[in-house]
């Protein structure tokens, strides 16, 4: 058998992307880019930065992850954080924080997620200081 022959019966058996209109509808809101839009706003603790630490939002009422953000433990550049996210569907509130190693969610008390709304206009690039 040719290695172009084996590449066609491969090819013969992986799975098709959804293409009915009954696959699509399945998939709607899933990786949506026209999820709707969160905002993750906050300070960072003031200090020199040691490590980048992953934030995950949260949908409380599902108990499902929605996005992450990966922000400086602290910083002496910058404090303020204003970051529009798009998340594939709106939840009626939104908790941002870490894991602990017991698996334990930990909210991140100096940053928060506001939903629906755009940021207000900064005076620099996103999560630059006035």
């Amino acid at each position: 058998m040719s290695a172009s022959s084996e590449l066609k019966s491969a090819l013969r058996t992986l799975p098709l992307p959804p293409v009915t209109l009954a696959g699509v509808a399945l998939y709607r809101g899933t990786l949506s880019a026209d999820g709707h839009e969160i905002v993750v706003t906050g300070n960072l603790p003031r200090g020199e930065t040691t490590q980048s630490i992953t934030y995950w939002i949260v949908d409380p009422d599902t108990d499902a992850i929605v996005s992450q953000v990966i922000l400086p433990d602290r910083s002496n550049q910058f404090s303020r954080v204003e970051m529009p996210l798009k998340v594939a569907r709106a939840a009626n509130r939104y908790q941002i924080g870490t894991f602990a190693a017991t698996g334990a969610f930990e909210p991140a008390g100096f940053l928060s997620v506001h939903g629906g709304s755009k940021p207000s206009p900064s005076s620099g690039p996103i999560g630059a200081t006035a």
